[in-house]
């Protein structure tokens, strides 16, 4: 394909409204590409109208398995009215792509997808085999998402993989290491009352904000005690309080939410764990309601740094960017997370063209950089295949 064909692709892919789901709308599309390549391809439904992609390419008389990975869905667009340009228009301006999902991630995805494309065309021969890999419900389920790449990990999709590069826009940083996290909501139950009588109720404010103290000092010393080399130390966030109805009532109702970055070296069961401790706690001496809801457990991922794949992805970065990146460990989390619960083997890299304008309004990707992420993925699967 010349370059005008590959921005096209990609044109394509972001014209297709995937913002809150929908995936089946572009899995359709990456079947059709890959058909008239002839590559090996098939949908694999997970809910209604969303489809993981599957797609293969190689003789798999190897033992090494490389997959390429990618979310198809993309974050809601927030308002289309404060955007430049409409946010799946794919508009180009200046060497730039704007459009919902060009950096996270239907960039990635589609130099994926051109690359396996392209090797095929090639007629390339990889001694193993490559395979790609397109979730769905990354972006877009309020609780435990990632429902795609769990459900590639529940059929046997991730068992055989070796070594995994997922294209999260890492502006072509190397990234061999990410945190997990723990997404999680507590519970307040009170009892209404007249505000003149609080005796009469029970506010269920207060042993929120209990929970509240409790929880810091116990961040405080998580964050404290351990400390990963490349991805340095849990970030615990409160993200949203709510509670109570009028300003001349007890409120018998109060909710806390809670985003926790976790390192390796902290645990999720056992953090999960002491969280319900505090709160039994506070319930046997406060006379509180509390609970704990957990929207996802997403595990910290880390490959080593002298991996094959780290020194193949450094070499073809090398080659072909024409600048310099970095290799590193990064904070935001990847489907990653839910592939290595079935695989703790396989190498994962994070690797990817975009910037730091994904989920953000007038997201863009660089074409050029884009361009080159497809020579460095053809690359990459050559040398971890040959």
């Amino acid at each position: 394909m010349d370059n005008q064909a590959r921005i096209n692709f990609l044109k394509q892919l972001i014209e297709i409204d995937t913002a809150g789901g929908f995936e089946d709308r572009l899995a359709v599309v990456l079947q059709s590409f890959m058909q008239e390549h002839d590559v090996s391809c098939r949908l694999l439904p997970v809910m209604k109208g969303r489809s993981n992609f599957y797609a293969e390419l190689g003789d798999g008389n190897n033992d090494k398995v490389l997959a390429f990975c990618g979310h198809q869905d993309v974050v809601k667009t927030e308002d289309p009215a404060k955007w430049q340009f409409p946010p799946f228009s794919a508009h180009i301006e200046n060497n730039r792509m704007y459009g919902r999902g060009t950096a996270d991630m239907k960039g990635g995805l589609a130099a994926m997808a051109i690359a396996m494309a392209e090797l095929k065309d090639e007629g390339a021969v990889l001694n193993g085999k490559l395979e790609l890999l397109g979730t769905v419900a990354e972006e877009s389920s309020k609780i435990n998402h990632m429902q795609g790449a769990q459900r590639f990990a529940k059929d046997g999709y991730v068992d055989d993989l070796t070594a995994a590069i997922f294209a999260e826009p890492t502006n072509a940083d190397i990234a061999y290491a990410h945190k997990g996290s723990i997404t999680y909501r507590i519970d307040s139950i009170g009892k209404a009352a007249h505000s003149s009588r609080p005796d009469l109720g029970f506010n269920a404010i207060t042993p929120l904000i209990h929970f509240y103290q409790e929880q810091e000092r116990y961040f405080n010393e998580l964050v404290a005690k351990y400390e990963n080399p490349v991805l340095g130390r849990a970030v615990p966030v409160v993200t949203k309080i709510d509670g109570g109805e009028q300003l001349n009532a007890v409120p018998d109702h109060a909710e806390l939410f809670v985003k926790l970055r976790t390192i390796p070296e902290t645990n999720n069961d056992e953090i999960i764990a002491h969280l319900n401790r505090i709160i039994a706690n506070l319930n046997n001496q406060d006379h509180a309601q509390l609970s704990i809801e957990i929207l996802g457990s997403k595990i910290a991922v880390t490959t080593e740094r002298n991996a094959e794949i780290v020194a193949i992805a450094q070499k073809a970065a090398a080659d072909h960017l024409g600048h310099s990146f970095n290799v590193r460990g990064i904070a935001f989390g990847t489907d990653a997370s839910e592939m290595t619960k079935a695989n703790r083997d396989m190498d994962v890299l994070v690797f990817g063209p975009g910037n730091a304008t994904a989920h953000k309004i007038d997201e863009y990707i660089d074409l050029d950089q884009y361009l080159s992420m497809i020579d460095i993925y053809k690359q990459i699967a050559r040398n971890y295949l040959k």
